[in-house]
C-alpha cells in the first residue's frame, strides 16, 4: 500500500470512528480528476481547472413557463444556473458549453431564449452594482417579508415595494404534498380574525384571537355582564342598551390563523373592510 493509499485509509477510519450512526465514503481522484457537488475538478501540473458537473441521472427539468407559479420560482433555477456560470472561474470555452447547456433546458420549459438573454443581464447588472456598493461601502440591509401567492394579480402589491428595502417572497398553498398529507381527522382551526356583530343594530366588531372563538365569546360576555369597558364591543351593548345574542348567531371565525404579526395584519385589512 502505498503512503497516500494509507492516508486516505486512515482519514476514512477516522471519519467514520466519529459516530456509529453515520457512514462516510471516500471519493478518490479518477485520472486526475474528482466531482465535488455540481462541480468537476481537474488537476493539471501547473493549475486546477473547474468546469459545471451534472450526474448522469440529471433530467434538466425545472417549473414549465406555463405553470401558476409566482415568475420567481419558475425562474429560480435558471438564477442559479447564471449566477454559477458568471461566478465560476471557468474557461471561455467552458462558460459557452455551459451557456448552451442553460439555454436548451430553458427552451424544453417552456421559456424562450430571448427571456433567459434578458434575466443574464440583469444578473450580472446586480452582481456589478453590488460590487459597486461592497467597493464604496455603501451595502444596505434588505428586509424579507413573505406574501401568499394566490395569481400573478400579486404582482401590483409588490410592486410597491420595488425601489424599497423590502424584499417581497412568495409562498404557495395547497400544494401537492399538503393535499395528499392532511389528515381527514384533522380539527379545524378557531383561532384567527373573528366579528362579533350587535344583535340590535347589526354593527360589526373586528378582533383577533389566539384561542378559540367560543373562550372568546364568553370574555366578551363577561365584561358586559360585570361593566367592564375593557371590550370595545362590550361598552357599545353597555353605552347603548343593546342585546349581544348567542354565540351561534353573534360570533364568526372570518380567518384562522395564528397568532403573531400576520395575524396583525388580517386583523388591520379586515377592520378597514
Amino acid at each position: 500500500m502505498t503512503q497516500i493509499a494509507q492516508l486516505e485509509k486512515n482519514i476514512s477510519q477516522w471519519f467514520n470512528g466519529i459516530d456509529t450512526n453515520m457512514k462516510f465514503k471516500l471519493t478518490v481522484e479518477n485520472n486526475s480528476c474528482i466531482t465535488f457537488l455540481d462541480l468537476n475538478i481537474q488537476r493539471k501540473p501547473d493549475k486546477i481547472e473547474l468546469r459545471v458537473y451534472r450526474k448522469e441521472t440529471n433530467t434538466d427539468i425545472t417549473i414549465h413557463n406555463n405553470s401558476n407559479h409566482p415568475q420567481g420560482h419558475k425562474i429560480a433555477a435558471y438564477i442559479f444556473y447564471i449566477n454559477r456560470l458568471t461566478t465560476l472561474p471557468i474557461t471561455k470555452k467552458e462558460k459557452d458549453k455551459e451557456w448552451y447547456v442553460i439555454l436548451n433546458t430553458a427552451h424544453n420549459n417552456g421559456f424562450s431564449t430571448e427571456d433567459i438573454n434578458k434575466l443574464k443581464q440583469r444578473i450580472q447588472r446586480q452582481q456589478s452594482k453590488k460590487l459597486q456598493e461592497c467597493t464604496n461601502g455603501q451595502t444596505s440591509k434588505k428586509v424579507w417579508a413573505t406574501l401568499t401567492y394566490y395569481g400573478g394579480y400579486i404582482r401590483g402589491i409588490t410592486n410597491l415595494f420595488r425601489n424599497s428595502q423590502v424584499q417581497i417572497a412568495y409562498r404557495t398553498i395547497e400544494t401537492t404534498f399538503e393535499i395528499l398529507t392532511r389528515s381527514k381527522l384533522k380539527a379545524i382551526p378557531s383561532s384567527g380574525i373573528y366579528k362579533l356583530t350587535c344583535n340590535t343594530c347589526q354593527v360589526v366588531y373586528i378582533g383577533q384571537t389566539g384561542r378559540s372563538t367560543d373562550a372568546r365569546y364568553k370574555e366578551h360576555i363577561r365584561y358586559i355582564r360585570t361593566n367592564n369597558p375593557q371590550s370595545a364591543y362590550a361598552l357599545h351593548i353597555l353605552d347603548n342598551r343593546h342585546e349581544y345574542g348567542e354565540q351561534e348567531r353573534i360570533i364568526e371565525l372570518v380567518k384562522a390563523c395564528r397568532k403573531g404579526k400576520l395575524m396583525n395584519c388580517w386583523e388591520s385589512l379586515y377592520i378597514k373592510e
